[in-house]
């Protein structure tokens, strides 16, 4: 079952009470994949949707990867 904005916003916040977390992973997907796996998303390589009907994408601020 996808997530739905409203549970999104919900579990989001929990993830931003938590403060700095470290990523899980090295690398350019590691925070894509820390922020999955703290919503309990489980990991794809694909572009389906995560959250009603958008896929979630996340990238450090300082970095110079696309976003696709």
């Amino acid at each position: 079952m996808k997530m739905t904005i409203e549970k999104f916003k919900e579990e989001f916040q929990k993830i931003k009470d938590m403060g700095y977390i470290p990523s899980r992973r090295r690398g350019p997907t590691g925070i894509g994949y820390t922020l999955e796996t703290l919503l309990g998303i489980a990991e794809n390589n694909d572009a389906s949707p995560d959250i009603d009907g958008a896929e979630l994408k996340a990238h450090r601020s300082d970095s110079n990867n696309l976003i696709t």
